[in-house]
């Protein structure tokens, strides 16, 4: 086996950071692979200062291991997570299940995350500018967020300053999603990989949002990925699949009715395996 410091990987690729003033600056983020002799550790870009990544002490792993955001895959190889150029449309590749439900498995980054998202919605990034451009967003969610926002929370400090606009941005992107399509997760990922489902214990922020950015990802592929606006008004969907139904006043109808959706349950009793039991 390679030491950690021999083993210690680099891959970059554009991504933003958000500056105090509140503006997306592209930088370079890094991702860094350790092996030991018992697990691999994959570190999320938000753990490394993307302005250094060589601050990274690859001999210190006693405290790598303790660190509470390190995801631990116990000699498990981790799969690759699919994200292309941060400047051209999405792929169908991008959004297969397998590659949609490594998000809520911990095996993309925050900002991977944030960026497919992004590029769902129509945003694509002009290394020209060093900015992301909205020509192609959804009408109504362009209005409300001219540029990109962060849905996940890359920084990771839940302080109602800080995580405040996060929540709010998450919480539209979950408005937006036709009550016909809450259940995607259910519907497309269970049983991939064993995958049953998101359990209340250990659910943290991140967890969770990550989910809902891979529910709403499924309703994309769904219902409007490789369609224009007009495609989509012309086969007379409804508004929420047209133009992103920001303020969810067509969910609300339904919740009001009576009909919800759980975002990503266990099965019920009766549809438990009998050996898990």
């Amino acid at each position: 086996l390679k030491s950690p410091a021999q083993a210690a990987v680099g891959k970059r690729s554009p991504s933003t950071f958000q500056r105090p003033n509140g503006l997306w600056t592209p930088v370079m983020s890094t991702v860094k692979t350790i092996h030991t002799r018992k697990r691999m550790l994959r570190l999320p870009r938000s753990s490394i200062s993307p302005a250094d990544p060589s601050e990274l002490d690859t001999n210190n792993l006693d405290a790598m291991l303790e660190a509470p955001d390190l995801i631990d895959f116990e000699e498990e190889e981790v799969s690759q997570f699919l994200i292309n150029n941060p400047s051209s449309p999405p792929t169908a590749e991008e959004l297969t299940n397998d590659n949609i439900l490594r998000i809520i498995m911990l095996h993309s980054t925050d900002q991977e995350t944030n960026e497919l998202v992004w590029r769902c919605l129509g945003y694509r990034y002009d290394p020209e500018t060093n900015e992301w451009d909205n020509t192609d967003v959804f009408p109504k969610w362009k209005d409300k967020y001219p540029t990109p926002p962060d849905l996940i929370g890359v920084r990771r400090i839940y302080t109602k300053e800080v995580d405040g606009p996060v929540l709010r941005a998450n919480q539209a992107l979950v408005r937006s999603i036709p009550m016909d399509y809450k259940n995607g997760i259910r519907q497309h990922l269970f049983g991939i990989d064993g995958f049953k489902g998101l359990k209340m214990e250990g659910l943290t922020p991140n967890k969770t949002r990550r989910a809902q950015c891979a529910n709403w990802l499924l309703f994309y592929r769904e219902a409007l990925f490789g369609k224009s606006i007009s495609q989509l008004k012309k086969e007379r969907q409804d508004a929420a699949s047209a133009d992103l139904d920001v303020s969810g006043e067509k969910n609300l109808e339904a919740r009001r009715a009576g009909q919800s959706a759980r975002l990503a349950s266990a099965p019920n009793e009766k549809e438990k395996d009998p050996e898990s039991s």
